[in-house]
């Protein structure tokens, strides 16, 4: 469609201004949107012509069998609007007996319809979505707002059905011009810009029904005085305000905006890097203009009023390109100038499937060819760029990262041309989430699976793979290769990819879309390995699963990065490639009851070599770590359970280890592992307090919280472990005690009865002697064995003890005392029973205090009797007391009934720190040396 019309020129404020000449210029603005209209038409498959031929009807009146019905309440009505014959025909399509009658409406709730985006342009296909602006008053109740989206969310589904991605973007014009932030698209964010979308709607919008933008009516010449024009139109009525929107003008646009708008393009990039590049070129060109930039809308317009516009010559991609070619040509960037041709042709031609009718076909060869002509360009480069069906993953790489230092070069380009006027983009939130989005995307860093922003362009996907590993001094290195190769010898400079971990490698292919059930994975290298290619590609099956599970499978927006970003869930690969001592040497090998793979037999083996992890975090990072040995086994757990969104579900772990013979229980043992971190440390009132002791080879570890984060400490042995048991807490701390743990002694079954504010009191009699032990309101252990003694009588003395120190209120009355004795049974089944304290037991006939005080030392009270100590005679003196006392001169061991003592003497700085076991192990410690 080409056009040859007068030049039309309007006065300016206080002139006459011709009304002939204004509807002339509505002329040709809808002229020009009759072509773009048409040839959307052109694009789509004949059934799909009906979405265009009754969308305007559809939001004019409201009728039960068209699409979208919701009410006969529902707001319609568009100004200026008369269905024509292909629309009245489409109706009847789902109404046979409809008939149009016009009404005559004092108040139309939907004042205009436009297309937006790409739909207006060449670029157009049956795949793009179409962004629909509906317009309506600022003083549309939220009712009927809420039923006209409503209506629209009917009819974006009944697009679906004719197989077209359709959004509906409610508009207030008057809202939107006063500046508040309102999305224009589906490829806009509201608050991080404004005027470039706003310039890019007057580019590229096709105008459906209703008013008409104001802004066409002001003349190019007058863009500087945009609201003294429009005022002086509306005021002197040569355009009445119920024929025109006013969205309002680009003056007064912030240079931040040409910020924002890059890192907005930038992050649209990731998806669509061709479409996005050639959006940051021309943002570019603008922001090197400023402070007057010369809009491509503007230029759109001079066409209009000059009269030599064309469909063709005002494509909204050939104008971007027109312009970039201009402005990169004048830097001599010839290497950027290149890379914008091939976007360019990128985004036309891609617009080509084999669903796509001949007819389209030549209409985007011819443009290209037009533009190839026009521009001069290289006879061999056009040609070239059409073999875009061949691209391979190789090419796709290379172009990664070809687009990847353009888009930080255009980002640096910005930022020296406006000199970086974000001086607070904090407080911009869109920027701060576009930010995170970039960096979570685009940054390079250890460990951190890189995602080629041109995946999708792979149409030539490998069938085979060749994993190709290369053994170093420091470690060892993988090289992926496309296809199988025969030997080491391939050249390395062909490789697709390297990495220093196998795993890293399957984790690229798998998300960069290479993997499928039908790819063949070979693995070459120099030594033997426990793993062969079966096992390869069964792990990247797994991963394949896991990974499809946790990444999104298409963008989910900014939102998301108002968060922390979390795991979301981890993969850990275990020993892969090495093989246990243990099964290697005849030797090592047995067979064990004690089958904990972290502390395997007698010897106390750890099966577990090492770990490798992958993990999906919310923001969409894949990474990877590598850890070694027992301690690398904790390290990880720890990492997953602190790092990993809570709460925690069996889907935030997944293990897989192919260790012959032993893989399963391995497996196994780190999952219940895992379960049970995660049940103790995330549930019940005190599991912020608790500790988990697990076996560790020859020793144990205990896990528990500290500072807000999982943490662990390994116990060289089982002394190590009581003396954990007994140490003092600040808060009630509950003990949970995994298999192997203890298991020969009664503790970890005498730990399922320990409650806060609680003191339980248990003992056991044996024919040697009687071992008593004490759990206190904090969980702390207390253990004792006494020989030759009454189990009532030392019994009734423990409780008499913490009852006088409650008197004295230096315990706690809170604290309740619970007794019990154990039994075991002939099959070894062990039981507890409850005891009650015998009152007349509890009437001793001898008080022996221990008293301390800074200035005049040690002294133990035998009732009223003092006894200074200073030394080991002391005690002697003491003991001797004691037996005197005694009627029958038994000599069984002697007790401590009552300690006054100063607190640092127990170990701590204030008497409100004290426990039970504080006074408990004092009063063992002098015990002891009255008792040698």
């Amino acid at each position: 469609m080409s056009s040859r019309h007068l030049p039309i020129r309007l006065g300016a404020p206080g002139e006459e201004i011709s009304k002939k000449d204004l509807h002339a210029v509505i002329q040709r603005f809808k002229h020009l949107n009759q072509g773009r209209l048409q040839r959307i038409r052109e694009f789509l498959q004949p059934r799909q012509h009906d979405f265009l031929n009754l969308l305007p009807l559809l939001f004019h009146q409201n009728h039960p069998l068209l699409p979208g019905f919701v009410s006969l309440e529902t707001p319609a009505g568009i100004p200026d609007y008369q269905p024509n014959r292909q629309a009245v025909d489409t109706a009847k399509q789902f109404s046979k007996g409809y008939t149009y009658k016009r009404k005559a409406l004092r108040y139309y709730p939907v004042e205009s319809i436009f297309l937006m985006g790409s739909v207006g342009s060449v670029a157009f296909s049956q795949k793009s979505d179409i962004d629909v602006w509906l317009c309506h008053p600022a003083a549309l109740p939220d009712e009927q707002l809420a039923q006209l989206r409503a209506k629209a969310e009917l009819i974006e589904k009944w697009a679906v059905s004719l197989k077209l991605e359709v959004h509906f973007f409610l508009l207030n014009s008057t809202q939107f011009s006063e500046g508040t932030n309102t999305p224009l698209s589906s490829e806009s964010s509201g608050e991080t810009q404004h005027y470039l979308l706003l310039e890019e709607f007057y580019r590229t919008s096709v105008y459906i029904a209703g008013k008409v933008p104001i802004w066409w009516l002001v003349p190019p010449e007058q863009e500087s005085r945009y609201r003294e024009y429009v005022s002086h139109l509306l005021e002197n009525r040569f355009i009445s305000e119920n024929e025109v929107l006013d969205f309002g003008n680009l003056e007064n646009m912030p240079q931040s905006e040409f910020v924002s708008a890059t890192l907005w393009h930038i992050y649209k990039s990731l998806g669509s890097p061709h479409k996005s590049l050639l959006k940051l070129f021309l943002m570019e060109s603008y922001a090197a203009e400023f402070p007057q930039p010369m809009w491509l809308c503007s230029n759109l317009k001079k066409a209009i009023y000059a009269g030599t516009y064309s469909l063709d010559s005002m494509d909204p991609y050939l104008l971007i390109y027109e312009k970039v070619d201009d402005y990169l040509s004048r830097l001599g960037a010839h290497e950027r100038l290149n890379l914008a041709r091939e976007c360019l042709q990128i985004k036309v031609m891609g617009a080509i499937t084999p669903q796509t009718d001949s007819k389209a076909n030549a209409i985007h060869e011819a443009f290209m060819a037009n533009i190839a002509r026009r521009w001069h360009w290289p006879e061999e480069l056009l040609p070239n760029l059409l073999q875009r069906k061949s691209w391979t993953i190789e090419k796709a790489g290379a172009q990664h990262g070809v687009i990847r230092d353009q888009l930080q070069q255009c980002l640096r380009m910005i930022l020296k041309i406006t000199g970086n006027p974000l001086d607070h983009p904090g407080q911009n939130h869109d920027l701060k989430l576009l930010s995170r989005k970039l960096s979570a995307s685009l940054d390079l860093k250890p460990g951190k699976i890189e995602v080629l922003t041109t995946r999708a362009m792979v149409y030539t996907k490998p069938a085979a793979v060749t994993l190709q590993e290369l053994p170093y001094s420091g470690g060892e290195a993988w090289k992926l290769f496309s296809g199988k190769l025969p030997t080491l010898q391939s050249s390395l400079a062909q490789a697709i990819k390297q990495a220093d971990s196998l795993l890293e490698l399957l984790c690229w292919i798998v998300v960069n879309g290479i993997y499928s059930r039908t790819l063949q994975a070979q693995m070459l290298t120099s030594g033997a390995r426990q793993n062969g290619d079966g096992e390869v590609s069964r792990l990247l099956s797994q991963l394949h699963a896991f990974l499809s599970l946790h990444l999104p499978d298409k963008d989910t927006g900014l939102e998301i990065y108002s968060q922390p970003n979390r795991i979301k869930a981890s993969f850990l690969l275990v020993n892969w490639g090495k093989e246990l001592p243990i099964d290697n040497n005849p030797q090592l090998f047995m067979m064990s009851e004690r089958s904990d793979p972290l502390s395997y037999g007698d010897n106390r083996y750890c099966f577990v070599i090492n770990i490798q992890k992958v993990s999906v975090s919310s923001w969409g990072e894949v990474t990877f770590q590598e850890y070694q040995g027992l301690e690398g086994v904790f390290n990880c757990l720890s990492e997953v359970f602190n790092q990993t969104s809570k709460p925690l579900s069996a889907e935030s772990l997944r293990i897989a280890c192919y260790t012959r013979a032993r893989g399963r229980s391995i497996c196994m043992r780190l999952e219940s592992l895992f379960e049970g971190l995660s049940s103790h440390f995330s549930s019940g009132p005190h599991a912020q307090n608790g500790r988990y002791l697990l076996a560790a080879q020859a020793g144990y570890c205990c896990f528990r919280i500290q500072n807000n984060s999982l943490s662990y400490y390994l116990l060289e042995n089982s002394q190590a472990l009581l003396q954990e048991l007994s140490s003092t807490q600040a808060q009630f701390s509950p003990v949970h005690f995994d298999d192997f743990v203890l298991e020969q002694t009664f503790i970890p079954y005498l730990y399922q009865f320990n409650k806060p504010k609680r003191l339980q009191i248990f003992y056991h009699h044996s024919s040697k002697h009687i071992a008593f032990y004490i759990i206190d309101e904090k969980g702390a252990l207390f253990v004792r064995q006494h020989s030759g003694a009454n189990p009532q009588q030392i019994l009734t003395h423990y409780y008499v003890f913490i009852k006088n120190l409650q008197l004295q209120t230096k315990l706690p009355e809170t604290i309740l005392i619970d007794c019990y004795e154990i039994q075991k049974n002939s099959a070894g089944v062990v039981s507890c029973h409850s005891v009650d304290i015998r009152q007349n037991d509890s009437a001793l006939d001898l008080s022996v205090r221990i008293t301390a005080d800074r200035s005049q030392g040690h002294a133990i009270y035998c009732n009223q009797r003092k006894f200074a100590i200073s030394n080991a005679q002391s005690y002697l003196e003491v003991k001797q007391y004691i037996m005197n006392f005694r009627k029958t001169h038994e000599n069984y061991p002697c007790h401590i009934t009552d300690i006054d003592i100063p607190c640092e003497l127990l170990g701590i700085s204030d008497f409100a720190q004290a426990q039970s076991v504080h006074y408990l192990q004092y009063k063992q410690k002098i015990e002891d040396k009255l008792n040698i």
